[in-house]
């Protein structure tokens, strides 16, 4: 296991050398000049967000008896994101990487795992649809019927997080006797957690509120960043570029580092609402500039972590009823 990490983390420097490369370092550099009061701020944010993210994973693993120390719980989950952001596989790669990096029973991990990761997705769709909608205000006369088709994309997302029954279902039954072992595990994991969050509705609903919350600081990152550049700072602009960005960005998890894509879309959207379309790339090299200062702390914590030897980061707990109520 140490030496996969090890690999991992040498593996990850040079995707990280990779991903400056291609974004520019001079481009980087100049645009930092600009940036130079905003991107502290958004700094601040992302840690908050960090340290919101991780308190919704460790209580939903909680609500499965699995105790892990949330110092822990911040490694793991930047290991896996810097892996998840600089590989063409994206959370094909981040999801299963925190279920293996934490070394806790596979089960329950999983499920709390995965619940945590749908219902941070189930709010940023909605703040993404919400976005899109605020575009077509802002637009002049169904300009923006373009962004349909993202918008029933993120419509039919939310349908399938928050729909009761397990959508794997008709399809083991379709392949009956033959269905592949794969699919017959996906469908057991689907289906324990939406039990999880049947059982455990008040958990479920507190860590969708702080996910909001996490959401809502994404969002201000775009307001620092307009306000950093003295351009006028509206409910309705604000929300138009992050449904634009949002749209890209859950639609380019394949893309490396999403190298291109943040900047393209950021100056898209720039150009929709009627800002500098340029001005577009200060907001997304400063979100640029975060990921990457984030990925580079979640590398260098996998290659930490790899050459020193610690006990489990997490065991099987006895049940709670605390947590099984949802309580803190």
């Amino acid at each position: 296991m140490k030496k996969l990490q090890l690999t991992i983390a040498c593996i990850a420097f040079g995707l990280f050398a990779w991903a400056i490369s291609r974004a520019g370092l001079e481009s980087i550099a100049v645009q930092l000049k600009a940036i130079t009061v905003a991107l502290p701020i958004v700094i601040a944010l992302s840690l908050l967000r960090l340290f919101l993210q991780s308190t919704t994973w460790e209580a939903s693993l909680q609500g499965e008896r699995v105790a892990v120390r949330r110092r822990a719980l911040y490694g793991v989950r930047l290991a896996s994101q810097s892996m998840g952001y600089l590989t063409v596989l994206g959370p094909v790669i981040s999801e299963p990487m925190k279920i293996k990096l934490l070394e806790s029973p596979t089960e329950p991990t999983v499920t709390a795992t995965l619940l945590d990761t749908g219902v941070y997705w189930l709010t940023s769709a909605l703040v993404a649809m919400l976005g899109i909608v605020c575009l077509a205000v802002v637009t002049a006369h169904g300009s923006a019927c373009r962004w349909a088709p993202a918008a029933l994309a993120l419509a039919l997302s939310v349908f399938a997080i928050t729909r009761r029954s397990p959508l794997l279902a008709w399809v083991v039954r379709a392949f009956g006797d033959r269905a592949p072992s794969w699919l017959s595990r996906a469908h057991s994991f689907e289906a324990s957690i939406r039990s999880y969050r049947l059982r455990q509705p008040a958990l479920v609903r507190r860590m969708f509120w702080i996910d909001l919350t996490c959401q809502t600081l994404i969002v201000l990152e775009a307001v620092v960043v307009l306000w950093s550049l003295h351009l006028p700072v509206h409910f309705l602009t604000v929300m138009a570029i992050e449904g634009v960005t949002r749209a890209l960005k859950m639609a380019s998890g394949w893309v490396p580092a999403r190298v291109g894509v943040d900047e393209g879309g950021a100056i898209a959207a720039f150009s929709i609402v009627g800002y500098s379309p340029m001005l577009g790339l200060s907001l997304a090299l400063t979100r640029r500039v975060r990921d990457l200062l984030w990925a580079l702390t979640g590398i260098v914590w996998l290659a930490w972590n790899s050459r020193h030897s610690r006990p489990r980061a997490s065991l099987q707990l006895a049940p709670s009823a605390d947590v099984l109520e949802g309580g803190s």
